[in-house]
C-alpha cells in the first residue's frame, strides 16, 4: 500500500484545496452575488454536463483500464492502439451527443420548460460543457494508465473552481455580463485541457499507435463484450450527483432555485467523497494488476485498507462538518433544509465509503457482468425513487430516493464479493471506529451556541478532530494513517530542535 498512500496522500491534499474553492465558489461568491435561479443554472448545467459526458465515453474508459495490462505485456512499446480506439469511441460518442442534444432541443424545452426556463434560454451552453469535460476524463484515464495520477487529480480538482472563481470576479467587478459570464462559464474545463494534454504528451506514456494490433485482433470481442456490458459503467459515478438536480429541475415550482438550495448540503457531503476520489487511480491500477496475476491476497489487501481508510477520513469530514450545520442555517435561513439532506446524504456516503473499493474489485474481475446487472439495477432504483420522492416529498425527496438507492446498490456489491470470492473488507476494527466517532460526534453536538458562528464552528471543528483523530492513532485502526503521522512527526521534531 505505500504507493497508494503516498500518492493518494497528495492527491488529498490538492483535491481537499481544490473544494476548499469550491466551497467558496459553491457556499459564498455565487449565493451572495448571483439570483438564486442564476445559481440553479450553473448547477443543472454541471449535473447534465456529468451525466452525459458519461454516456458520451461509450464505456470505452473501462476497457481501457481492465486490458490496459494485458496490452502492455503483449506489444512493444509505442505499438499499443488501445488508447487511440479509447479516443475513437469518446469521439464517436461526444458527435451522437451533440446530435442528441440539438435534436432533442424540443423535449428538453418540454420537460425543463415549467420550473426552469432559465435554462430552457440557455440549454446550448451545456454542450461545450459535456464536450469539453469528455474530453478531461479520457485525459484523466491516459494520466492514470501511465500512473500519473497526482498530476491528474491536481488539474482536475483545482483549474475548474480556480476559473470559475476568475470569472465570478470578472462579473462581481463588472468587467462582464451575467450572459458573458454564463458562456465563459460553459468553456471553464478548456485550461484543464490544455494542460493534461501536455502533460501526456511530456511523458510520452501513450502515444496514439492507429494500426491495429494483434492484441487488438485477439481481444476485440472480449473487449466489445465488456465495452458493451459496461456502457453504464461509468455513470454510477456520476448519477447520484446529477438525477437528483435533473429531476428537482425539472419535477418542482422554482426548479433552478431549489435546486440551487439542495446543492449546498450535497456539496458539503460530496467532500467526504475527496479521499476516494483520490485514491481511485492509483488503486485501480493495482487492482486491474492484482487480477492479472491472480494476486488474491493483494486484491484482498487493498479491499480491506481502501475500505478501514475511506471510512476513517470520511468519518472525520463528517464529524466536523454535521455538528456545524445549524452554522450554515444561522449565516444563511434559506438553507434551513440543509441539516436533513446532508444527515441523509452524509450517512450514505459512510456506508459507501466503508464498503472500499468494491465496485473496482467486481468490474476488474472476470464477473465483471456481475457489476453491469448490478449497476444497471441501481440507475433503475435511483431514478424511480427519485421520480416518485421528489413528486411527494419535495427537495427532502430527493435526498432519501438517493440515499436508499445507494445503500441498496453497496449492499449488492458486499453480497456479491463475499459470494464469489469469500471477499469482506470488515473486521473489528470497523466498529471501533464507528464507536470513536459516534461518540466524538456526541460530544461536539452537545456544546452549547457559543454566540459567534464563527467562533462556534471553529470550537466545535477542533474538539471533534481533538477527540477523534488521537483517539484512532492511539488504538492503531489504520497502519496507513499511523504511518503518515509517524513519518509526519520524524518530518517536523528534528525541525523543533
Amino acid at each position: 500500500m505505500g504507493i497508494v498512500r503516498r500518492q493518494s496522500t497528495y492527491s488529498t491534499i490538492f483535491t481537499y484545496l481544490g473544494f476548499a474553492i469550491g466551497a467558496l465558489n459553491t457556499m459564498i461568491l455565487f449565493p451572495r452575488f448571483f439570483s438564486t435561479e442564476a445559481f440553479g443554472l450553473t448547477r443543472i448545467m454541471i449535473d447534465f454536463s456529468l451525466f452525459f459526458s458519461a454516456l458520451s465515453t461509450m464505456g470505452s474508459l473501462n476497457a481501457l483500464y481492465k486490458f490496459n495490462p494485458f496490452y502492455k505485456d503483449f506489444l512493444p512499446k509505442g505499438k499499443n492502439d488501445l488508447p487511440y480506439l479509447t479516443l475513437m469511441a469518446n469521439l464517436i460518442g461526444s458527435i451522437l451527443f451533440l446530435i442528441a442534444a440539438v435534436g432533442f432541443e424540443p423535449f428538453w424545452e418540454k420537460h425543463f420548460g415549467h420550473g426552469s426556463p432559465l435554462f430552457v434560454t440557455h440549454f446550448r451552453l451545456v454542450i461545450p460543457f459535456t464536450i469539453s469535460y469528455t474530453a478531461i476524463m479520457v485525459l484523466e484515464a491516459y494520466c492514470w494508465v501511465i500512473k500519473k495520477t497526482i498530476i491528474s487529480n491536481i488539474v482536475k480538482e483545482l483549474f475548474y473552481r480556480l476559473t470559475t472563481t476568475l470569472f465570478i470576479f470578472f462579473y462581481i467587478m463588472h468587467w462582464i455580463s451575467l450572459e458573458t459570464f454564463f458562456v465563459l462559464f460553459s468553456y471553464s474545463y478548456v485550461p484543464a485541457i490544455l494542460v493534461l494534454m501536455y502533460v501526456v504528451y511530456q511523458n510520452g506514456g501513450v502515444t496514439l499507435y492507429r494500426t491495429i494490433s494483434r492484441a487488438t485482433k485477439r481481444l476485440y470481442k472480449k473487449i466489445l463484450v465488456f465495452t458493451s456490458y459496461h456502457y453504464t459503467g461509468m455513470l454510477i459515478g456520476v448519477l447520484p450527483r446529477t438525477v437528483d438536480g435533473l429531476l428537482i429541475a425539472g419535477l418542482t415550482d422554482k426548479g433552478l432555485e431549489n435546486l440551487a438550495i439542495y446543492s449546498i448540503p450535497v456539496y458539503l457531503a460530496s467532500i467526504m467523497d475527496g479521499p476516494y476520489r483520490s485514491m481511485l487511480g492509483i488503486t485501480t491500477t493495482l487492482i486491474s494488476e492484482a487480477w492479472k496475476n491472480k494476486d488474491m491476497a493483494k486484491i484482498k489487501e487493498l479491499y480491506h485498507k481502501t475500505s478501514i481508510n475511506l471510512l476513517i477520513i470520511g468519518l472525520l469530514i463528517f464529524g466536523v462538518l454535521m455538528p456545524n450545520i445549524d452554522n450554515l442555517i444561522r449565516f444563511n435561513p434559506e438553507y434551513s433544509l440543509a441539516k436533513a439532506i446532508f444527515i441523509v446524504a452524509g450517512l450514505a456516503k459512510i456506508i459507501d465509503l466503508g464498503m472500499g473499493m468494491n465496485a473496482q474489485i467486481l468490474l476488474l474481475s472476470k464477473y465483471w457482468r456481475m457489476d453491469f446487472y448490478s449497476s444497471l439495477l441501481f440507475i433503475f432504483i435511483n431514478i424511480i425513487l427519485d421520480y416518485f420522492m421528489i413528486r411527494h416529498y419535495g427537495v427532502m425527496g430527493a435526498a432519501y430516493g438517493s440515499a436508499i438507492a445507494l445503500i441498496f446498490y453497496n449492499i449488492i456489491r458486499f453480497t456479491y464479493l463475499w459470494w464469489l470470492f469469500k471477499l469482506q473488507p470488515f473486521d473489528r476494527k470497523t466498529l471501533y471506529v464507528l464507536l470513536i466517532a459516534a461518540a466524538a460526534i456526541f460530544i461536539t453536538w452537545v456544546i452549547p451556541y457559543l454566540g459567534n458562528l464563527y467562533l462556534d464552528a471553529i470550537v466545535r471543528s477542533l474538539v471533534f478532530t481533538i477527540l477523534y483523530l488521537p483517539t484512532v492513532i492511539y488504538f492503531k485502526i489504520s497502519e496507513d494513517i499511523n504511518a503518515m503521522f509517524k513519518g509526519m512527526l520524524q518530518k517536523i521534531l528534528p525541525k523543533s530542535r
